[in-house]
């Protein structure tokens, strides 16, 4: 399956996060950072709840960097969930969903027409 017209010809891969966080500048350390002349340090702060990355790649890349991209220790899984892996895959690309999939041990589904994966649990990733 070719990625949808939806997202312009970009391959487009969903990732089921159950320990979603965000990423927050450390207030207490603005001023030391400011005196330092560095960056200022960052947070993980958990999101609750089910939730679903995701993910949007450039026309023409390969499934191999989308691959890399995802999966390297500090790539888009790492920075996006403080779980190990995503409790399941999707995507645009039915190859790259399959070598997600293999990579992380953990269930490939197929995305639906309007973009968002089939999922049989009450409450949406």
């Amino acid at each position: 399956m070719a990625p949808t017209d939806d997202f312009d010809g970009r391959t487009v891969v969903y990732l089921g996060n159950r320990q979603a966080i965000q990423v927050l500048e450390d207030p207490d350390d603005a001023e030391a950072a400011a005196r330092e002349e560095r960056a200022v340090a960052r947070l993980r702060s958990p999101i609750a709840g089910k939730r679903r990355t995701t993910v949007l790649f450039p026309v023409g890349t390969t499934l191999m960097d989308a691959a890399a991209q995802i999966t390297h220790g500090q790539g888009v899984w790492q920075a996006h969930s403080d779980a190990d892996k995503p409790a399941w895959v999707a995507s645009t690309d039915p190859a790259l969903a399959q070598l997600l999939g293999a990579h992380f041990g953990c269930e490939v589904r197929e995305p639906l027409h309007d973009g968002e994966p089939r999922t049989d649990e009450t409450t949406e990733a």
